[in-house]
């Protein structure tokens, strides 16, 4: 009988040891549903159901479930008012994990709807903007420049502003950022750089060789011989003429810029210009040993302004002259299109490298040619404004077996 009252007692002792193993299990899982959300398969068993704990357990499911509810509306709000926005905005969590990309962020970033939730560290693949992310984190804002390697696609300049966004949305540590893409501005920047350089160059070379000669024959002139009087005054001719080319090209190019709008357009003035054109040029061709032909369409072509249009040809064949080397012909060409006409000037010279050819129209760009012929590059940068203010476009290529083909596009007013 004692045996079998110890076997009872033992059993009724190692119940009540499960049981309250079981309490305790059950109260911890409902300590991490309340405190840090974690919710896992509730308790079924008659202690759960004695104290009730089922009970509370659905409660806690259902609270976790509405804020989980609330926190993917707030995103979906969130995003809905960011897919207007012309600059890109990402929001990015403690985890790194980015959480909201706008259409203008995924289009920068070449991110697609798959790659939210998922870590942004490999989609934006730049270290300063990593550096910028865990900056904003300790400091609260921050912002800076970056140069994005997009490869394939071009690399890009952005300006990126991050600050601590709300914690309740994205929970702690997360940041937002607005990104604004400045690669024109950079690029602005860089050609103004250039522009001011190449200015000082250009105009302090003629200035100093006009000084120099001017003063070696103020000083010199009556011992000097009359071989070299002739020479020294030739070479101040020559100088006077760059610069005088030089500020006419500048003088130009602030007149485009600053009339943009004002252009008179006439019927079949590019056909007038073109003949204007070769009659002015006709007797440096003949100098050169160049012919200059013209081969107009028959078609009523499309209007434009005649002095301006006259302008373009005139540096167009001027170009062709003066940095084609070993040019024999240079042709006018100009064809009807539907939307205007269609003005081409070739030549049969050497052409240009072909990584020089989106550069041409540059303003200041030489070719190496056309540095060692004293070129001030302003020629065809005019060509290509005096285009766009018609609503043009002007291209280039070179012409097998040899030479270079300009095309200016003047649509037809409408």
């Amino acid at each position: 009988m004692d045996w079998l009252l110890f076997i009872i007692s033992a059993g009724i002792i190692i119940g009540l040891i499960g049981a309250v193993m079981n309490l305790r299990a059950s109260i911890w899982r409902a300590r991490k549903a309340i405190l840090r959300g974690e919710t896992e398969a509730r308790p079924h068993d008659w202690l759960a159901r004695w104290f009730g704990l089922t009970d509370l357990f659905k409660a806690i499911e259902g609270r976790t479930l509405t804020e989980e509810e609330i926190s993917s509306a707030a995103t979906k709000r969130i995003t809905t008012l960011l897919e207007p926005l012309t600059d890109a905005v990402l929001v990015i969590d403690a985890k790194d994990v980015l959480r909201v990309a706008n259409p203008a962020a995924k289009s920068l970033f070449s991110i697609g709807d798959d790659d939210i939730g998922g870590s942004f560290v490999p989609l934006v693949r730049s270290a300063d903007f990593i550096e910028l992310v865990r900056r904003v984190r300790n400091e609260g804002r921050a912002g800076a420049t970056i140069l994005l390697h997009r490869a394939p696609l071009a690399d890009a300049w952005i300006q990126a502003a991050g600050a601590r966004t709300d914690p309740e949305a994205f929970g702690e540590g997360a940041v937002i950022f607005v990104l604004t893409e400045v690669t024109a501005l950079k690029r602005l920047q860089a050609m103004e750089r250039e522009f001011v350089t190449n200015v000082s160059h250009d105009l302090r070379t003629p200035v100093t060789i006009l000084r120099g000669y001017a003063e070696t024959l103020a000083d010199d002139f009556e011992t000097m011989s009359p071989a070299d009087r002739e020479r020294f005054l030739q070479k101040i001719v020559s100088s006077v003429g760059r610069l005088q080319s030089l500020v006419e090209g500048l003088l130009a190019l602030a007149s485009l810029e600053s009339h943009s709008d004002s252009i008179k357009r006439e019927p079949r003035a590019v056909h007038q210009a073109c003949r204007e054109a070769v009659e002015e040029f006709s007797a440096r061709c003949r100098v050169a040993n160049v012919k200059l032909e013209l081969d107009l369409c028959a078609e009523e072509e499309a209007s434009a302004d005649l002095v301006q249009a006259r302008r373009l040809v005139q540096n167009l064949i001027d170009n062709a002259l003066a940095h084609a080397a070993g040019a024999t012909r240079i042709l006018i060409r100009t064809a009807s299109s539907p939307s205007g006409v269609i003005l081409t000037v070739e030549d049969d010279g050497g052409g240009v490298a072909p990584q020089e050819l989106s550069r041409l129209f540059d303003r200041f760009y030489r070719t190496d040619k056309s540095r060692r012929a004293g070129g001030s590059g302003l020629g065809l940068s005019i060509v290509r404004q005096v285009a766009e203010l018609h609503g043009g476009t002007v291209s280039a290529e070179n012409i097998n077996p040899h030479g270079l083909r300009v095309q200016v596009v003047l649509p037809q007013d409408k």
